[in-house]
């Protein structure tokens, strides 16, 4: 799907960021909130929209969006001026407009909150709460009104470069890890009625769960494992379970994963965490020799379809057949 706003340009800086080597317009990847008001008038100037902060007042006022005053703005919709000219019009009506916050203002600032979070530069991480809280809000009154909820996040989710599901599920799981369950709860039960991805959410509260009833917490494990999580998320309880020290359901997890391993990074993620697994359990032997298959392995193209009979396949799963008996 397509972003839709702000976001395009979001995406583009947060690829560039990636990737210098992107080709990229300056004005596509402008901070804008950097330059001061006067800049940026004298910015659309240049674009043939001479401004003040009192005509773009009254334009403003008679407008319901930074789009829809781009839209009275500029004329001639050539493709290049008219989207430079939105960004800066943008930046304009976030910092001279904010009584009317648009979903594409509001987006764009929790936008530039997660990017502060995933970069440790959120000084007040209070700002991204209270942006998630405002977020479930708009949900809530939406769907009050009878929209169908999933559907309404997709919705809302175009106006975001960052994909909302993963954050709400990465930032719930970084609650978790530091300590902080009620929270986490909070940001679980609040998201998890708009989200598609049930099953990693469930993860979520069974890792909640088992914080404080540990057998309770196996016993709704054992319910997500039997309705068959995909490749990404039995890594994820792979990972969770290599602390937990939990042989069984890290076999387990191993079973269900082998039919589902296509690419040879699917096998070398599954290698790297079973060799801390092992080295965990403090069986050297086992986890040198799945690290031994891991370095062998180096060098391979990462997409590269993984052979049913490929030698170091079949010989990581015998070691694993070794251990099931070693349990029974």
């Amino acid at each position: 799907m397509e972003t839709r706003g702000r976001a395009l340009y979001n995406l583009i800086l947060m690829n560039w960021q990636e990737d210098p080597t992107l080709p990229v317009e300056q004005w596509q990847i402008e901070d804008y909130r950097s330059l001061s008001s006067k800049e940026l008038f004298k910015k659309l100037k240049a674009l043939g929209i001479p401004l003040d902060e009192e005509r773009f007042h009254n334009y403003a006022e008679a407008s319901d969006s930074p789009e829809e005053l781009t839209d009275a703005l500029v004329v001639d919709e050539e493709l290049d001026r008219f989207d430079e000219a939105y960004l800066i019009v943008f930046e304009l009506w976030r910092r001279l407009a904010p009584e009317k916050e648009s979903l594409s203002i509001f987006c764009d600032q929790l936008d530039y909150l997660i990017h502060l979070y995933d970069q440790d530069q959120l000084e007040n991480e209070e700002d991204l709460n209270n942006a998630l809280t405002e977020l479930e809000r708009i949900l809530d009154e939406n769907v009050d009104q009878g929209e169908d909820p999933q559907a309404l996040f997709q919705e809302i989710s175009l106006y975001c470069a960052h994909d909302l599901q993963s954050f709400i599920y990465d930032y719930a799981s970084d609650q978790i890890d530091h300590d902080r369950g009620v929270y986490a709860s909070e940001l679980i039960d609040g998201f998890s009625p708009y989200t598609t991805d049930s099953q990693w959410f469930a993860f979520l509260q069974m890792r909640l769960l088992a914080a404080s009833d540990p057998e309770e917490g196996e016993i709704m494990l054992d319910r997500i494992l039997e309705d068959a999580p995909d490749f990404e998320l039995l890594l994820e309880i792979a990972r969770y379970l290599v602390n937990q020290g939990d042989v069984s359901h890290f076999l387990r997890v191993v079973k269900q994963a082998r039919n589902l391993i296509e690419t040879e990074q699917d096998f070398q993620e599954l290698l790297a965490i079973t060799s801390e697994f092992y080295r965990l359990l403090d069986q050297e032997e086992q986890s040198q020799a799945v690290f031994d298959i891991l370095k062998q392995r180096q060098g391979i193209p990462l997409e590269k379809e993984i052979a049913s009979n490929d030698k170091h396949f079949k010989e990581y799963f015998k070691l694993f057949e070794d251990l099931d008996r070693s349990e029974a």
